[in-house]
């Protein structure tokens, strides 16, 4: 089976059109499934875009959100919002909020939004000034010192579910597929072809959800996972333990496509 993979698509910053035509490319594939690695939209007009990417789609869609997602509102409102509206519309499923999803008889789906956790690169001395630190509202107007203990919180509860979920989903399937949005490695944090800096790195990868996704793996060296991610924006590939590897996808503002199209046993 084919299922497509989308991430970093910030539809609410293109025109309908554009949208309409990214929905035409993707189902022209008669995808079995369709990923969306977060950043839809933004908090205000997520479910609308969610609605509208299952109207235009004739498959399930399985998604996880990203930071833009929680642009001009919070994190526990999106993501009960969001939860809210996949149980009234079986089409969309949630992965942060969601079990295992038996792909096929030997491969299965799990995910989370996860979250940079600052354990990478230099966060402490880091310049970067994040967008989210305003506009999300558990993180706005934080002092660094609070704010990395929020941004800790967060990640630990996305590294929290997969510990639950991956090794349920390795009971039932031989190939697991992984759905974040933040790469779980700093070696998977891309950007134009090269891994980011001790500036940047702090704010674009999850040092807890690679030590627990490698924790669990290195246990099965029989089984494979495939670790699918964005934030960056910019393509590449990690395998951290030979079982393990992972595709980060890249994107660009105001035009959005399939990342890949990936064939599921």
């Amino acid at each position: 089976m084919q299922i497509v993979w989308l991430t970093d698509i910030h539809l609410n910053g293109v025109t309908d059109e554009v949208t309409d035509d990214l929905l035409t490319a993707v189902a022209a594939h008669r995808p079995a499934g369709v990923l969306i690695g977060g950043d839809i939209a933004e908090a205000p007009d997520v479910r609308e875009y969610l609605l509208r990417i299952a109207a235009g789609l004739d498959c399930p869609v399985y998604f996880v959100l990203g930071n833009h997602d929680y642009y001009f509102g919070s994190v526990q409102h999106v993501r009960q919002e969001v939860s809210r509206l996949c149980q009234c519309h079986p089409q969309l499923t949630y992965l942060t909020d969601a079990q295992p999803v038996q792909l096929s008889e030997c491969s299965a789906l799990v995910g989370h939004d996860g979250w940079a956790d600052g354990r990478c690169g230099d966060y402490h001395n880091s310049r970067v000034v994040m967008s989210d630190h305003r506009l999300i509202t558990e993180l706005a107007g934080t002092e660094a010192e609070t704010r990395l203990s929020l941004l800790q919180k967060l990640a630990g509860e996305a590294a929290d579910h997969i510990r639950r979920v991956l090794p349920q989903a390795l009971t039932r399937a031989q190939e697991v597929l992984l759905l974040t949005h933040v790469p779980p490695f700093r070696e998977a944090c891309w950007h134009e072809g090269n891994i980011a800096d001790d500036q940047w790195a702090p704010h674009f990868s999850s040092q807890v959800m690679g030590e627990t996704i490698v924790d669990i793996m290195r246990s099965r060296p029989t089984q494979r996972l495939t670790v699918l991610c964005g934030h960056t924006h910019s393509s590449g590939e990690f395998v951290p333990i030979p079982n393990v590897r992972v595709v980060t996808g890249a994107a660009e503002y105001g035009c959005p496509g399939i990342c890949r199209v990936l064939t599921v046993s």
